[in-house]
């Protein structure tokens, strides 16, 4: 598939579980082309001892998806020669949003009353429906920044490890198929993906999730155009079924 038009190719670590570097790795150094590193889900996690995000040539990574912080993102190039003067402006999170950083990270059992009263459950199972916002460019707030400049990303990645092999222990228990056999040793997982039998299963979940305050939810975000023609990818989202790890 790669011709003279091919100037990159992108690996994702999807839900945070490594891919195997090396192939891409070999594969772009002999067409002599880019690769791009979606780190997204794997904030805090290595592969051999290496952060994730910086193998490629370009990498990106999403700590906010991890770390429960307003804003923040990471793109690290290879070689260091990104720019540090920045003209874009800082995130400045709303009172609201502060509040509810404070009150997932201290009370969380309040903020799954107050969403139960407030809120009607998001229609995961629609992908017309449940979609990702657009999000605007800026830098990080300073809050969010202070939060990472201190942070213990090793307890994190214990932390994340231990609920995702809890989620996988219950995924054995109630017939869910867990996407990986096995979660890499160095990884920083962003959630637990499993597959179930069928869309109108998987609707069961997300209802299930809802009633007992439990994140369970879709794949976000899948281009409408795609899943319309592509009946395989289609019948993979309806099947796909996430639960948070907090």
């Amino acid at each position: 598939m790669i011709d003279s038009n091919i100037k990159a190719v992108m690996m994702v670590h999807y839900f945070g579980q490594p891919q195997d570097i090396k192939k891409f790795q070999t594969l772009c150094n002999k067409h002599k082309i880019l690769l791009i590193e979606d780190n997204a889900h794997g904030f805090g996690g290595n592969y051999n001892g290496n952060e994730l995000g910086t193998y490629g040539d370009i990498g990106i990574s999403s700590p906010r998806k991890t770390i429960n912080i307003a804003s923040g993102g990471v793109l690290w190039q290879k070689g260091n020669n990104l720019n540090d003067d920045i003209t874009i402006p800082s995130f400045s999170p709303s009172i609201l949003n502060y509040l509810n950083i404070i009150i997932s990270n201290n009370y969380p059992s309040i903020k799954s009353i107050l969403k139960k009263i407030l809120q009607n459950r998001p229609k995961y199972e629609d992908y017309k429906l449940f979609r990702e916002g657009i999000i605007n460019d800026y830098t990080i707030d300073s809050r969010s920044k202070k939060v990472l400049q201190k942070l213990n990303i090793e307890n994190v990645i214990k932390h994340r490890q231990k609920g995702y092999h809890q989620w996988y222990n219950f995924a054995l228990e109630n017939n869910l198929t867990p996407v990986f056999s096995k979660l890499h040793k160095e990884a920083s997982p962003w959630c637990f993906p499993a597959f179930v039998k069928n869309h109108d299963e998987s609707t069961k979940w997300f209802d299930w999730g809802w009633e007992n305050n439990v994140h369970v939810f879709s794949w976000p975000s899948l281009p409408e155009a795609a899943l319309q023609k592509n009946k395989e990818l289609m019948d993979r989202w309806e099947k796909l079924v996430c639960f948070e790890i907090k």
